[in-house]
């Protein structure tokens, strides 16, 4: 199965496990975001800097960087 990267193919749990973790974590994540794309401005808010990781990194990179706890 393909990775997914729009936010609107999420499960309603999937959403909430990346929205709850980004609101816990949301300087952790635009900084590992911001070195691994430079270029790229993810936002500041949680719910753009948590469609913005998915947007970019794919499922399931998020979620095992969720699931590792960094």
């Amino acid at each position: 199965m393909p990775d997914i990267y729009n936010w609107d193919q999420l499960g309603d749990e999937e959403k909430n496990t990346i929205m709850k973790f980004v609101a816990e974590n949301n300087s952790l994540v635009r900084e590992v975001m911001r070195k691994e794309f430079p270029s790229l401005y993810i936002g500041r808010a949680t719910d753009e800097v948590a469609k913005g990781w998915l947007m970019i990194a794919g499922l399931d990179k998020v979620m095992n960087f969720i699931r590792k706890g960094n």
